[in-house]
């Protein structure tokens, strides 16, 4: 069993994710974009004739159309690789034995096992290096 499964089971998701700036902000892009949305139809509905509501429903029948004939393909085509591969049952293996990271700068720890069940881990660089230590008292 992997470890994240194990401490998943140990400290649980949160029932309600945090509230954030960029949270708030992209609430308030929404509503406004929403606000915005509705100022505009109410301009427009006035000036509408029938060939020109006709022509709208007819652009709109077609781009849901369209919408729904390509989610029908893309689902096709992911059940047609699960029919090919299978289910997945677990996770590529991966290698923690890591010389750099992925910028290139070497990593100084004293081991993966002891990291993973250190609580806290302290990690700086220092010019092309980074070091993992875990504080004294922890």
């Amino acid at each position: 069993m992997p470890s994240n499964i194990s401490d998943r089971k140990q400290n649980p998701a949160p029932s309600t994710p945090p509230v954030t700036i960029k949270g708030i902000l992209h609430a308030l892009l929404a509503v406004l974009t929403w606000v915005l949305f509705v100022t505009w139809w109410n301009q427009v509905i006035p000036q509408v004739t029938v060939e020109d509501a006709s022509m709208a429903f007819l652009v709109i029948f077609l781009t849901a159309l369209f919408c729904y004939v390509l989610t029908l393909l893309w689902v096709r085509h992911n059940v047609g690789i699960f029919r090919r591969k299978g289910p997945r049952k677990n996770l590529p293996s991966v290698s923690e034995d890591r010389e750099a990271d992925y910028l290139g700068r070497r990593l100084d720890h004293p081991g993966y096992d002891f990291l993973k069940n250190a609580p806290r881990v302290v990690v700086s660089r220092e010019e092309d290096r980074k070091n993992f230590k875990v504080p004294l008292g922890v």
